[in-house]
């Protein structure tokens, strides 16, 4: 009986031993009564389990947006490009306007001489259309004018009259291409011979 003692001492140490190096999850936990399950959960053991630190996460997608610099530039229109240059003005639409009359001979209410043939004459000019048509009459009658064409706007109508003494009226009539029409009118006054001054300063009585 005492020789069989030290076998079984050897066979409860070596049961120690086996027990002390089983795997972790097969200890009871500090506290727990003996013969209740471990509370762990089957696969890898408790120390092996994935950090939540090092769980995959969403990253971060940068969005598309330009920058604000590029952004404003591209918004906000060039001020040479959005504003008109101020001496850009529209001009105004032209208005057709009549020829004219100017530069007449005899001038109004002049006197010419008697006794010789009297020059009548009118510078007419185009202002908004060329020249087509002109007509110069004294006393109402067609002087049978000529016309001299410096330019299709710049002509000059002339015709010479004999006309006896006293008053006469003169007309100029002139139409350009657009169908506007001008014209003047106006007095001359031919003078007969006037009597010589006497040696006495007044005039000598007509034989």
């Amino acid at each position: 009986m005492s020789a069989a003692r030290p076998h079984l001492v050897l066979l409860a140490a070596a049961l120690l031993i086996v027990t002390g190096c089983g795997p972790a999850n097969d200890r009871p936990l500090r506290g727990a009564v003996p013969g209740t399950p471990a509370p762990t959960l089957p696969g890898l053991p408790p120390t092996l389990a994935a950090s939540d630190a090092l769980r995959q996460k969403p990253v971060a997608i940068a969005s598309a947006s330009p920058s604000p610099g590029v952004a404003e530039a591209e918004a906000s229109p060039s001020p040479a490009v959005a504003q008109p240059s101020p001496g850009a003005t529209a001009s105004p639409s032209v208005v057709a306007a009549p020829p004219i009359v100017r530069t007449i001979v005899p001038a109004a209410n002049g006197h010419v001489p008697a006794g010789g043939p009297v020059t009548l004459s009118a510078v007419l000019v185009g202002r908004t259309a060329d020249l087509e048509s002109a007509s110069l009459s004294a006393d109402g009658a067609d002087a049978g004018a000529q016309i001299d064409k410096r330019s299709p706007r710049d002509w000059t109508i002339h015709a010479t009259q004999r006309l006896s003494d006293g008053p006469h009226t003169v007309r100029v009539l002139v139409r350009d291409t657009s169908g506007l029409a001008g014209g003047f009118t106006w007095q001359i006054v031919v003078d007969g011979p006037q009597p010589k001054p006497g040696p006495s300063g007044s005039p000598a009585p007509a034989p």
